[in-house]
Order: structure tokens, then sequence, then C-alpha cells
């Protein structure tokens, strides 16, 4: 009787403990989701619109007219 008492109370609080450890996995998950999608967006972004990387063709210079 004791060591169905013991049981039914381990089962009950190892239950409560893997909902809780389900539950902070989750949260940080959604969190570094989140976040990580944010700084992807705005290292694409900086990649994207980066001043020295278009420059219009009549402007750009080659190693040789810089020497000149």
């Amino acid at each position: 009787m004791i060591d169905e008492m013991f049981d039914r109370t381990y089962q009950a609080g190892r239950a409560d403990l893997n909902a809780g450890i389900d539950r902070a996995v989750a949260a940080v998950s959604r969190t570094f989701r989140r976040e990580l999608g944010k700084s992807m967006t705005m290292l694409h972004r900086l990649e994207w619109s980066a001043p020295w990387a278009a420059r219009p063709a009549g402007r750009r210079q080659t190693d040789r007219a810089r020497a000149a």
C-alpha cells in the first residue's frame, strides 16, 4: 500500500517535472527563433544594402586608372 502511494506521488511529480521542462524548452526555442529571425533579417539588410556593394558603372575605377 505504501509502495503504491509512493509510486502515484512519484509518477505525478514526474509528469509535472516533464511538463515544466517541456514548457521551458518551448519558451526558449520560441524566443531563440524570434531573436535569431530578427538578427538574420538585419544581417541580410546590411549585406544587400551596403553602400560599397553597388556603384554606378561610370564611377567605378580600376586599379590601372588609380595608378595613372
